[in-house]
């Protein structure tokens, strides 16, 4: 059997880690191998990626960039190519469509961004959880987690109005992400079953 790559989008508070572990619990349940997978990574340079989120470190918007394309040529390598050669169904957390979406929204030039990008893989399925920029600070607030970079009101809405225009440049699938956990899974669902 082949091997699909599927992977979810979307602003942080969009509830993407939920629903990819929900919808790799559903692939599993219809009886597909499942590799469940996120980025930035755990690894190395992955690490560094969300360390500098966190502003543990101070680097500039296109180093930053730079760091997620390293990760991600990694992550492909040694986690994705392989999973999918076996395979297996491969839901990734956030993708290249982050970089290229949160990349405009810290003025990084979007077509040496989208070159760079466009190297690697394309996902076989991409949706895009699209959720309100005040929909998702009060969930991230709910989380009280500290505030990453892109987690302003003002930025969140450009990384969005980003994420627009990209789900119709590369054919995402939206989905509206402002619904409740059940409902925004169910429509996850009915749309891989319906691609698969």
């Amino acid at each position: 059997m082949k091997g699909r790559f599927i992977v979810l989008e979307g602003l942080d508070g969009a509830g993407l880690s939920t629903q990819a572990a929900l919808l790799a619990h559903h692939l599993k349940e219809r009886g597909f191998p499942v590799l469940l997978t996120k980025e930035p990574t755990n690894g190395i340079i992955g690490g560094l990626s969300k360390a500098a989120l966190r502003g543990e470190f101070s680097t500039s918007s296109r180093a930053l960039q730079l760091l997620f394309c390293a990760d991600r040529a990694h992550h492909l390598e040694k986690e994705i190519e392989p999973a999918l050669s076996r395979g297996k169904m491969v839901v990734c957390d956030r993708y290249l469509f982050s970089t290229l979406a949160y990349g405009y929204a810290s003025k990084v030039n979007y077509k040496w961004l989208r070159y760079i990008n466009l190297s690697f893989r394309l996902p076989d399925i991409g949706i895009f959880i699209d959720v309100k920029p005040s929909v998702s600070l009060v969930r991230i607030s709910d989380q009280e987690e500290s505030l990453e970079l892109f987690e302003e009101k003002e930025k969140l809405n450009q990384v969005r109005q980003a994420y627009l225009h990209i789900s119709k440049e590369f054919h995402l699938k939206k989905v509206d992400g402002d619904k409740d956990i059940g409902a925004v899974s169910l429509n996850i669902n009915k749309l891989i079953d319906k691609a698969l």
